[in-house]
């Protein structure tokens, strides 16, 4: 390949990329201006143009957010803020494991884009993925998500974004002062801006402007919640893939109300009564405060909580996305949906916690009475009944927990959907990993390390989930899925083995050690649910507002 392969023209300026893994890769690439300075908490603006050729062939920095480098000074803000409260962040150790990048900087508004090193003729389905990790960690160009596999053996184009995370882009201002006006969804902003620049440049590097997919995977499928009641962003979008959190997740927005709350709390935390004091303070202590607030969500006690994430503006949200979708018809024609969750996705989240791990019978209840109040035994009793194997009643907490919040909203938007006559596919990834001695089993983010094609051993020890796994079954599973994921990207429809979800069949490709499409497959569980009125959207708003203010009420007795 000659150099002029590597050389392309955007509207702002020519991009010299590289070859990486058989793809041409072109890392770094600017989709607006640096978020700093002036610009910090303010919505993106767009990039200016560049003169001569701009190296690309690097990646930008991730958000900033922790890492190794900056953890202790962190924690030790964080100790000074609430010496009750130690740690870093509520997470297990698994987690700090896996995520976790050297270059970070605020200045992070960059995207990696990988194109087939020979894609041949005609434009190329675009692929738009937007990464997960809490909107506080991760980035663009984490590697275990990189896109050239995908992108090489799908004969696509895949553009991973990096946009801001923490307060620096999910912690409202806004909302409680005039000061920062623009401090309201600067993150969703972010995402926006991204799409656009991939829409009006994606045909310079072979792509299909009018074929683009949109994707995302826990936060990451928040933001494909967004765009897609976004009006900006809707007649960009061609089709979108969400993995494990839909726009019918509670945990995808919150009400203005909680995050004017958790936004007074940032500055409480702080000790600063004027807002306009935000431009200048250091990230480490608002990531220190972010440790802070999710350490008061005991994973023993408290069963949900959601400090950063988008919020019900009424501009670039015009309402929760679960109100919006459930309530008019999607207004683009030609849409197609997949809808993906793992089979126990409450693992990752609480697998680590004492009630799930080795809780009683009692402090399973405790728990579970948080959620269905007086019906918390009848449901325990029910899906011991349904599953009389299950002997350690953590275990059937974790179950029930991986339904109401994952499974069951998903399935809520599969069928919103499917009733309005869109295609809609929906699987259920389902393949235990044996590392950690089993007990994450098919759980959540499991199934990136399939969807992107980093098996390597390499890619795999980033994840120690993977440990003692199969190698050769993992590539047999990894192939026979991404055929069905890679098709529905380019037009829509992954085949006949994979059939689309209907009210009647309910059919929910299961994704595990084989591949074969199941109808009716969570009948029994949903079954549960309605019968005590969970298992949709609107038995958990309630209860989450509940969680937060029992969280902050606890802190200011």
């Amino acid at each position: 390949m000659i150099e002029a392969d590597l050389l392309v023209e955007t509207r702002q300026g020519i991009l010299r990329g590289a070859i990486e893994e058989g793809t041409r890769v072109f890392h770094g690439v600017p989709y607006a201006r640096p978020p700093v300075g002036e610009l910090r908490f303010r919505a993106p603006r767009p990039m200016q143009a560049w003169q001569g050729i701009r190296d690309a062939t690097v990646p930008g920095p991730a958000s900033y957010q922790v890492n190794l480098d900056n953890v202790q000074r962190v924690l030790q803000i964080a100790e000074e803020m609430a010496p009750d409260l130690p740690g870093i962040m509520a997470w297990p150790g698994y987690v700090n494991e896996t995520y976790h990048h050297g270059n970070i900087s605020e200045d992070c508004l960059y995207l990696d884009i990988w194109l087939p090193e020979h894609a041949g003729d005609g434009p190329l389905p675009v692929y738009v993925y937007y990464h997960g990790g809490a909107n506080a960690v991760s980035s663009g160009h984490f590697p275990l998500e990189r896109g050239a596999n995908l992108a090489r053996e799908e004969n696509i184009i895949v553009v991973r974004p990096t946009y801001r995370m923490g307060a620096l882009g999910w912690v409202h201002f806004g909302l409680i002062s005039d000061q920062l006006p623009e401090a309201v969804n600067v993150s969703v902003q972010d995402q926006i801006a991204a799409l656009q620049w991939v829409y009006e440049n994606i045909s310079a590097f072979g792509g299909d402007p009018q074929n683009i997919t949109i994707g995302g995977e826990s936060c990451g499928a928040t933001a494909v919640s967004h765009l897609l009641v976004n009006p900006t962003a809707q007649p960009l979008i061609k089709r979108a893939i969400v993995h494990s959190l839909s726009p019918f997740n509670l945990w995808c927005t919150q009400p203005k109300q909680d995050a004017a709350r958790v936004a007074q709390e940032y500055l409480n935390l702080l000790n600063i009564s004027d807002a306009a004091e935000l431009m200048t303070i250091s990230p480490e202590r608002l990531i220190a405060v972010h440790s802070v607030m999710a350490r008061r969500f005991d994973p023993d006690i408290n069963f949900a909580w959601r400090p950063v994430g988008a919020v019900d503006d009424g501009d670039i949200l015009p309402g929760l996305p679960v109100s919006v979708l459930a309530n008019s018809k999607y207004p683009r024609q030609d849409f197609e949906l997949m809808i993906g969750f793992a089979k126990d996705e409450w693992q990752f989240f609480r697998g680590h916690s004492h009630t799930v791990s080795e809780g009683s019978r009692s402090e399973v209840l405790n728990v579970l009475q948080q959620v269905f109040s007086d019906d918390a035994q009848q449901v325990l009793d029910e899906y011991q009944a349904l599953y009389p194997d299950q002997v350690k009643p953590g275990q059937l907490l974790s179950d029930i927990m991986s339904f109401e919040f994952f499974k069951g909203p998903s399935l809520e938007i599969a069928s919103n959907f499917a009733q309005q006559g869109f295609p809609v596919y929906v699987f259920q990834f389902s393949y235990d990993l044996p590392g950690y001695g089993g007990y994450l089993r098919a759980v959540h983010t499991g199934d990136m390390p399939f969807i992107f094609r980093n098996l390597s051993e390499s890619d795999l020890k980033m994840w120690p989930a993977f440990d003692g796994a199969d190698r050769q079954e993992l590539r047999q599973v990894t192939a026979e899925f991404g055929a069905l994921y890679g098709q529905f990207i380019r037009n829509g429809n992954p085949g006949n083995q994979w059939p689309a979800f209907t009210e009647e069949k309910q059919t929910v490709l299961w994704f595990g050690k084989t591949i074969e499409a199941k109808e009716r497959l969570l009948t029994s569980e949903q079954s549960i649910f309605a019968e005590h009125g969970f298992g949709h959207v609107d038995s958990l708003e309630q209860r989450l507002a509940l969680n937060l203010d029992a969280a902050f009420d606890a802190e200011h007795r």
